[in-house]
Order: structure tokens, then sequence, then C-alpha cells
């Protein structure tokens, strides 16, 4: 197996900005979870307690986050403490979540389970990193930054629904869509009325059209498993709509929101690389959807908010933007007014 520490190489090395260690959270004790903790820079004792938590999707690990936590550390002068960290089986947390497979959780844990570990992390690093008592974070003491990026952001959600008065702002990623299977917003060929000539195109067949529709189903559908155990099946129930429920922030109102959407021709061009998806149905389908999805996500919060795309970046921004990602923070640092 290569090394991890390899896989997203930064503009620091890894191991001399914060090797990842081990916590266990009270509920789970004998279920350790990776984490990196990066103290805050040039922030003095009696500044605010402020903490950027960074939240994976299901298919990059806590590693993906450091070249543009390498990137934004060194631009600013001052930065918050940043926490990142791997959910029960993923990336260096081989602890798989103790939760799984018992009575009313057979399909594996979901989004309010991940949501309460998150919360017990923070609790936990708030006390053993930034000098805080649990209730501090209960009673709004520590603000957040958090940053979740495809599956992290219903993740995220569902964490600030749950424990509202702590986020000060978020940056979501190319959000999941946790409402709806993958292939219900793709016509269904044996639909009555079904036109094929919604569908075909100088790329793309009726018969590459059925299998396109299939492969994504089979991979992306709410009741496909995963490595990790994530039971997606619950996200309509949890997060029916994109706009809501509303989000509320440290002051009552809505927190600040950056929503980030791929690029549609990258993400076209990925998807017929990797998954054989012709480009006029990602561009006519999926695209079409997404980004009104996004629009929807910026309706989470009481402050204007817009969506912007990530320039070259299909799904994974943080892998092919790092440096993108570095500038989103960095904005959303002065919007919070936590960069000095």
């Amino acid at each position: 197996m290569s090394d991890p520490t390899k896989l997203f190489p930064g503009p620091t090395d890894y191991a001399s900005v914060s090797p990842p260690q081990k916590l266990t959270i009270p509920s789970k004790p004998d279920a350790p979870i990776s984490y990196s903790f990066f103290p805050p820079t040039n922030q003095t004792d009696a500044a605010p307690k402020r903490l950027i938590v960074f939240i994976n999707g299901l298919g990059l690990p806590a590693l993906s986050w450091l070249p543009s936590i390498s990137i934004f550390r060194e631009d600013l002068k001052s930065c918050p403490a940043i926490l990142t960290y791997d959910r029960f089986g993923q990336g260096l947390t081989i602890s798989k979540d103790p939760l799984d497979g018992t009575l009313g959780k057979e399909n594996g844990h979901d989004f309010l389970d991940v949501a309460n570990d998150l919360h017990e992390i923070i609790v936990t690093i708030a006390t053993k990193n930034l000098g805080l008592k649990a209730r501090d974070v209960e009673n709004g003491t520590l603000h957040l930054l958090l940053i979740g990026g495809s599956i992290g952001v219903p993740i995220l959600r569902v964490y600030a629904e749950h424990h509202p008065g702590i986020a000060a702002g978020a940056i979501l990623l190319d959000s999941n869509i946790p409402n709806v299977n993958y292939s219900d917003f793709w016509p269904d060929p044996d639909a009555p009325g079904f036109d094929p000539k919604t569908v075909v195109a100088d790329d793309c067949t009726l018969a590459q059209y059925r299998g396109a529709r299939e492969r994504l189903a089979a991979m992306f559908d709410l009741k496909v498993k995963n490595a990790e155990g994530l039971d997606r099946s619950t996200g309509p129930a949890l997060l029916p709509h994109a706009d809501g429920p509303k989000l509320v922030g440290p002051d009552g109102k809505g927190p600040w929101l950056n929503v980030v959407g791929h690029d549609p021709e990258t993400f076209a061009e990925v998807s017929l690389e990797k998954m054989g998806t012709p480009k006029s149905l990602s561009m006519k389908f999926t695209n079409k959807y997404w980004a009104e999805y996004n629009q929807g996500l910026t309706k989470l919060t009481d402050r204007d908010t817009d969506v912007v795309i990530a320039p070259g970046c299909g799904h994974f921004i943080q892998m092919d933007g790092p440096g993108f990602l570095a500038q989103e923070v960095i904005s959303m640092l002065k919007k919070l007014d936590w960069s000095h």
C-alpha cells in the first residue's frame, strides 16, 4: 500500500504541518478516529475561540484538504485553528462505526449519526486543544467555519440544523444531492410516454442512454452500499429540500455561505472518461439539475449569496482546484472578520 501522506502532496510537507493522531469520542470509546489539528497562527490567547472544520465526502479522505490548507495558512497573517478528520471506515480511520448492524441500523449509520459524531469530535478538540469546556461549545463561545465537500455538505447541514448558533460560516463544495436518487432526474426509458428524442444525440443512442442511466443508478442511488457503511436512504427525510431547513448562526441570523458548483464542461468530460457517460447527457440532465439544487442551497441563509463555479474543477473541487478552494476560504474568513 502506498504511503497515504503522499497521495495529496501540498506546498508544505505533510508531516511537518500536522501529522494525523487518534481520538475517541465518549459514545464510542473503543473506536479510534484519525484527525489532524492545526493550531491557530498569530492569535493571542484572548482572541475569540474559532475553529475551521473540514468535512469529507465519500470519495476523498482528510488528506485531500492539505494542499488548500497549506496555501491559505501560508497566505494569511493570522489563521484560526483547523480540524480535519476521517469518519469511521474511511481514510486513516480503520474503525467501523459501532452502530452498524445494531437494532435500527441494519443498513448502517446515517447523516444524523455522523453529525452527532462530529459534535462529539468538536467538543473533544475544543476541550483538548482550545482550552474550552464542553458547555462553551454548547453555549456558542466557540464559533465554527464548516467546509464540506460532496456528501460532506449534507452532513454539514444536518450538523448545523441540530446545533444552531455555532456555525458562523460554511462553504458548500458541489453538494451531494441527498433527497432523490441520482437516476430520478434522468427520464425513465420504460415510463409511459417516454420520448427517445429527449435523450438521443450525436454522441448517444437509446441503448447508450439506458446503459449510462443503469451505471449511474448502480453506483449513486440512495440505497447503494459504500465502504464507509453510511446509509444514505434517510436523506430525503432528513433533508427533503435544497433550500431548507434554514440555518442559524451565532448572532441569530443565518451563517455566511459560499456555495460552489463544479465546472459543467469539466464534469461532463470526467463523467465520460470515468463512467462512459455521453457528454450530452451530463450537460442536458445532471448539470441542469445540480445547478438548480445549488441555487436552492443559497436560500439556507438570510444573507445574500450566489453560486460560484469552480473553473476547471469536476466534482472533487479540493483535488482539482486546491488554489481555488484556498481563495474561497480566505474570502470567507474576510467576511467573518477572522483573518487578522
